[in-house]
């Protein structure tokens, strides 16, 4: 399929979505987010730290890291970037409640969540320890989807995006997960893969065997990503999957940047995104770097079989599990920034907890943005209610 084509139909996909509810649309539109509400929210006074860009509650999930060991996370850095810590807050604080009805809650309790949230995340900043979740003490929603991951393979992945042709394994084009290149696109790919491989101890581990578009995500459609079968271990089941995602650039950065708050300079948008994931993670994802395809940045990182994230619909039900996870979620924000403090200007540890326990009469930041963040629902969900009625 010709690129032009594959873009039409990746963007249409991505209007679909986009109208099923309102934090679907809020997921697709960062870029008409921050162009509302970051002036009011740079209103509040808070320290600068390293932000994942993107934080709703959609952007958590389970991976492999660098260690082998599995992680429940924040994921998706492409709109990261260096500002006042409020920034994640908001956004959020915003999602939970636009995501009320896929919670099964009222709105009223939806605010109310997400003011748990954000409370946890003021105590473990507090607290001052960046911390990780462990398999083992993880409860509710995050438990379960970590321990359902002992029963998944390398094999169970290979078998659901893969088939076998003549002993041979290739990609699957069957369960709207990928659609054919066309040969030159996919022959650029290959080639920058094999320019990177001749860099490694094992270049033969990232021989491609197949290459197509890769269809996945929200806010992410209808630009160039791609999945990779590469040879790996060998053998039956010894293959892997490896993740390439165009980073062309954060909407976040650009209405930093409008408002004047100076960012570092990164060589390109890919190594932006790569830096800030590693030293925001408690363990960065297997194989991820940067890559160049072309005159385009690419990060590159492996598709892996334990690889899940937590969605909206897993917390409906009762109160203490939708408690648990928006709780556990507050306390990842935390740990992160504290994770990342003091690294390229951003703020320090100290900075960071005397922030979290400021309270003034009157004026709490806190209630400064779960404000802000109803306003924001609001709005969005006309806006919404706008883009639906345009689309039909």
């Amino acid at each position: 399929m010709k690129q032009q084509d594959i873009r039409a139909e990746l963007l249409a996909l991505k209007r679909r979505k986009m109208a099923q509810s309102a934090f679907a649309f809020y997921r697709g539109t960062g870029d008409l987010f921050y162009a509302r509400w970051l002036k009011p929210l740079l209103r509040i006074a808070a320290p600068s730290v390293w932000l994942n860009g993107d934080m709703h509650l959609e952007n958590f999930g389970t991976y492999r890291g660098d260690n082998r060991l599995t992680y429940f996370d924040i994921g998706d850095f492409d709109d990261a970037a260096r500002g006042p810590a409020v920034i994640d807050l908001l956004r959020f604080a915003t999602g939970i409640i636009l995501a009320a009805p896929q919670l099964g809650l009222a709105r009223k309790d939806a605010k109310a969540l997400a003011g748990h949230g954000l409370a946890r995340y003021r105590a473990a900043l507090a607290d001052g320890k960046p911390r990780w979740l462990e398999r083992r003490t993880a409860t509710g929603a995050i438990g379960d989807l970590l321990r359902d991951l002992e029963r998944r393979s390398q094999a169970d992945l290979l078998e659901k995006r893969t088939v076998l042709k003549n002993g041979k394994r290739r990609l699957r084009f069957d369960t709207g997960k990928a659609i054919k290149l066309g040969k030159v696109e996919a022959s650029a790919i290959i080639q920058a893969i094999a320019r990177f491989a001749r860099r490694r101890a094992h270049p033969e581990f990232f021989e491609v065997l197949d290459v197509a578009q890769r269809v996945a995500g929200l806010g992410a459609l209808g630009r160039p990503r791609y999945v990779a079968l590469i040879k790996g271990n060998g053998g039956k089941d010894g293959q892997s999957l490896i993740d390439l995602k165009a980073q062309p650039g954060s909407a976040l950065v650009k209405a930093l940047t409008k408002a004047r708050h100076r960012q570092p300079d990164f060589v390109n948008e890919a190594r932006r995104v790569v830096a800030i994931e590693y030293h925001l993670q408690a363990a960065a994802p297997a194989f991820l770097t940067d890559i160049k395809i072309g005159k385009s940045a690419f990060t590159f990182r492996e598709l892996q079989p334990d690889q899940d994230k937590l969605e909206a619909v897993h917390l409906a039900g009762a109160a203490s599990r939708q408690e648990d996870a928006i709780g556990a979620m507050g306390d990842l924000i935390a740990w992160a920034q504290l994770r990342a403090s003091g690294w390229h200007e951003g703020a320090t540890i100290d900075d960071l907890m005397a922030w979290a326990s400021m309270r003034k009469r009157g004026e709490d930041w806190v209630d400064s943005v779960l404000t802000l963040a109803d306003a924001a629902a609001t709005a969005t969900e006309g806006d919404w209610r706008a883009f639906c009625s345009a689309q039909n």
